[in-house]
């Protein structure tokens, strides 16, 4: 049985499902030399929504010096961006193969790339509360096509489109209000901090939504 869920992290949406780490997803397929990284292949992108939560706690603040503590971590004007291994090696020898596993993906580069946050056969090990949207609502392909066409599956597309365009909204805003300050993370990191600890969160209610169960 399959089974999806909506769960709250303090606040934060979060989609799990109770086969991940154990399917068997085309996005879980590690050809580099991390194994058993599941589908963490994704490099995250923070917001200023997602930062914002952050430096309103301690806890939040010790994982924002975390993610800018990672080596290949970018601050840019508006986000932050943190990037992983990928295994560039591997990955060239693997296109000059004639013979290429898992060649139905579009993206090839998937199976060599792993998030810096994850740890090999444990998952990601940022608090559900703290990670990039994306991750938190990440399904994967193969269980998507199994739930694609039930009603209740239709509401959860819909209200992460709902908070997507909050946020969406939410980080439009804390632009615009830094761009009239004329400051941005980049260039005045420590500036911006101070003004969005000063600053109140607003933070989304999401509703809770009915479980998914799938009898296979």
């Amino acid at each position: 049985m399959i089974k999806i869920q909506s769960e709250l992290s303090e606040g934060t949406p979060q989609y799990s499902c109770n086969c991940c780490g154990s399917c068997d997803s085309l996005f879980s397929k590690s050809l580099c030399a991390i194994k058993n990284r599941g589908c963490c292949w994704y490099f995250p992108k923070f917001t200023l929504y997602e930062i914002h939560r952050m430096v309103k706690s301690e806890k939040g603040l010790a994982i924002l010096k975390r993610i800018l503590s990672m080596p290949k971590t970018i601050i840019y004007h508006y986000y932050i961006h943190a990037k992983g291994s990928f295994d560039k090696k591997a990955y060239n020898m693997y296109m000059m193969n004639e013979y290429k596993p898992y060649s139905e993906a579009k993206d090839k580069s998937i199976f060599f790339r792993t998030c810096p946050f994850v740890k090999s056969g444990e998952g990601c090990t940022l608090p559900a509360k703290y990670r990039s949207y994306v991750c938190n609502f990440f399904i994967c392909d193969e269980v998507i096509n199994k739930i694609s066409h039930m009603e209740e599956y239709k509401k959860y597309i819909e209200e992460r489109e709902n908070y997507v365009r909050c946020i969406d909204w939410e980080n439009y805003s804390l632009e615009m209000m830094l761009r009239e300050k004329n400051i941005n993370l980049e260039d005045n990191f420590d500036e911006v901090i101070n003004v969005l600890k000063d600053l109140p969160f607003q933070q989304y209610e999401f509703p809770k939504l009915p479980e998914i169960k799938i009898y296979l």
